[in-house]
């Protein structure tokens, strides 16, 4: 199954304060530089210049000033051009991990809502007490991850792989679970399939001890071809279809 999985690893995101901090202090340090250069002044036998001949020894000072004052505020903005793609790419990768290995990393805390994860790999990944609420784990490999306290209110986990999940207090309200073989789940308990809002349950095998006459794994069926549809903005017709598929398959 890995082969199936692009190769990811992580990138460091910069920070845009702290990009912005490190262009302001050279120019701030170079004004405070400036301003504290001595001043030359005439002694009192010496002849006063005029006006004119002040303005004319002053100019190549202010256009030194001036000129290094530029290279400073250029040297920022380039820095600030080298910089910008970086913190905006950091931000992109981060939203499409769709497809990717990302086996045994560490999402501990980790804030994911919202993640496009269709597909990827996250088998023995650490997410314990990540926040993947609205995150899309359509056809995801989470077999032997650690979703201790994990947030997946509103997530979608239709054909999710949860053999070995550790699902201990997790927070299910309002996920979508269609297709899904739980029986080997480990710690899903009746309340957190009963939490308010509850999630969406159709042919789900519950794992025995979740088993009981009042969770029945298929109640939302009828509910869910709309719920697909407004999520992913496709026909009703097209939802129903998915659901009627999904409901063929007969657990063993």
């Amino acid at each position: 199954m890995g082969e199936r999985f692009q190769q990811w690893s992580p990138k460091h995101r910069i920070d845009k304060r702290w990009a912005m901090g490190a262009i302001a202090t050279p120019v701030f340090l170079g004004l405070v530089w400036w301003s504290l250069l001595p001043v030359r002044r005439p002694q009192p036998d010496q002849v006063r210049p005029t006006h004119s001949e002040a303005a004319t020894l002053a100019q190549p000072h202010r256009d030194t000033l001036y000129g290094s004052i530029g290279a400073i505020v250029i040297a920022a903005g380039a820095a600030f051009l080298l910089l910008k793609p970086r913190v905006d790419n950091s931000y992109i990768e981060i939203d499409h991990l769709s497809g990717v290995d990302l086996s045994d990393a560490d999402f501990s805390g980790v804030d994911l809502s919202g993640v496009d994860l269709s597909g990827a790999n996250l088998s023995g990944a650490n997410l314990r007490y990540a926040n993947l609420s609205g995150a899309n784990l359509k056809y995801t490999n989470l077999s032997g991850a650690d979703l201790r306290y994990a947030n997946l209110s509103g997530a979608d986990l239709n054909c999710t792989l949860l053999t070995d999940a550790n699902l201990s207090d997790a927070n299910l309200s309002g996920a979508l679970l269609l297709f899904v073989n739980s029986r080997e789940t480990q710690n899903l308990e009746p309340m957190q399939l009963e939490a308010k809002p509850s999630p969406f349950l159709c042919n789900v095998a519950l794992p025995a001890y979740a088993s009981r006459p009042d969770v029945n794994p298929n109640r939302d069926c009828d509910r869910i071809p709309q719920l697909l549809s407004a999520r992913y903005s496709i026909s009703l017709k097209e939802a129903q279809e998915i659901v009627n598929e999904a409901r063929q398959h007969q657990w063993t």
